[in-house]
């Protein structure tokens, strides 16, 4: 197993999305950014799957997150992924109907010549970077003692990273069936927890400011706490439920709707079985 695919495993196990090295100057850390507004979104069902791997004889658990595919699901291993963009995200999504989440986010933001149009991209907002690659700076600082010598982790610090400049005025989960107790069609929001933002950043938009991002040790779980930071739309964001519904087995449609500061409501649907 060479360097790099080591490292990940180690980072893998940290619940690390990127890395440092001790051979990168924090100052040239490079960040590739990709300003957009929030007029789509769209979202997906998936498992929690622990992964064992054998890394030079020592054994590393990870998690990985797989799209659900016609099965039924562990509701504590059932995870709600949602992504944002702008006008553009429909075509990804119609492009590539079979694609897992995390190919969709990395899909998304390259630039590649396979790539049917230009990528619809807003103004950046130069003070909001700044904060971004502080953050980002500061993390790095304090993960390279993961990474020394990795060669590796040198192409992952020079990354694409996303953001969104259209904010969050409301957002609701409801099922389209009974759940949790509660009538069909009521909000499910105090039923579920924030697992995992991408990038790890929350951002103000009356102040367009980094508010929470990776050099922060606590975390941001409950969607009421979210919304109370008047956040910009994330450019992807994962819930699991807080516990287990009593209506297992269940089949249901849960359905996400966000609304922008703009005015716009957004609505997605996925079909879940549960048990």
């Amino acid at each position: 197993m060479n360097i790099r695919t080591t490292l990940l495993a180690l980072v893998a196990v940290l619940g690390a999305s990127s890395c440092g090295d001790t051979y990168i100057p924090r100052e040239s850390a490079t960040l590739h950014f990709r300003p957009r507004v929030c007029t789509q979104m769209f979202t997906l069902p998936l498992e929690d799957v622990e992964v064992v791997e054998d890394v030079l004889g020592k054994v590393y658990r990870r998690h990985e997150y797989v799209r659900i595919k016609g099965k039924a699901v562990e509701a504590s291993k059932f995870l709600l992924w949602m992504m944002t963009g702008a006008d553009d995200l429909k075509d990804t999504r119609l492009d590539y109907p079979e694609m897992e989440a995390l190919t969709y986010q990395d899909q998304y933001d390259l630039d590649h010549p396979g790539r049917k149009k230009a990528p619809l991209l807003a103004p950046s907002i130069p003070q909001l970077e700044r904060q971004l690659r502080e953050d980002f700076r500061i993390w790095v600082g304090g993960s390279r003692s993961l990474a020394s010598g990795s060669k590796g982790v040198d192409a992952v610090a020079r990354k694409t990273w996303p953001y969104r400049v259209t904010g969050v005025k409301d957002f609701r989960i409801i099922s389209l069936s009974p759940l949790f107790g509660q009538p069909a069609e009521s909000s499910l929001n105090d039923y579920f927890i924030i697992d995992e933002f991408s990038p790890r950043q929350i951002i103000s938009y009356r102040r367009k400011a980094l508010l929470w991002g990776y050099s922060d040790k606590g975390k941001v779980t409950t969607i009421r706490q979210w919304l109370s930071m008047e956040p910009m739309a994330p450019p992807t964001v994962i819930f699991r439920f807080k516990s287990r519904p009593e209506e297992l087995p269940i089949k249901t449609k849960l359905v996400s709707i966000l609304e922008t500061t703009e005015g716009k409501v957004l609505r997605d649907t996925l079909e879940v079985e549960l048990k």
